[in-house]
């Protein structure tokens, strides 16, 4: 399988978020749990792409709990900036692994 450039460009945007949290708001947490996340999703969908045969669903429960984290957080705070938009995409990518692997 090739590379999943589109899981790559997620992993960014979400390590992307969580230092802009930090500059922003001096959030240590936001800085954290973008850079981890960032992380798994990327080592997950490395994975992903490399073996078609060894495919799992690590990717996609990684995309999950970031889904229902931020979605909480979206439900919480009704702002669509940060929480509703990682929300979204979380939820675009959990559903997109999740069929690949079905």
């Amino acid at each position: 399988m090739p590379l999943d450039l589109l899981g790559l460009a997620f992993a960014t945007f979400v390590a992307l978020g969580g230092a802009i949290g930090y500059l922003k708001s001096n959030s240590v947490a936001s800085l954290v749990s973008g850079l981890v996340f960032g992380a798994l999703i990327s080592l997950s969908a490395q994975l992903a792409a490399g073996n078609a045969k060894n495919y799992n669903l690590a990717p996609a429960a990684v995309c999950l709990v970031l889904f229902l984290v931020m979605g909480s957080r979206f439900m919480n705070s009704k702002k669509l900036m940060p929480a509703g938009m990682v929300a979204a995409a979380s939820l675009f990518m959990t559903i997109r692994y999740a069929l690949r692997f079905f």
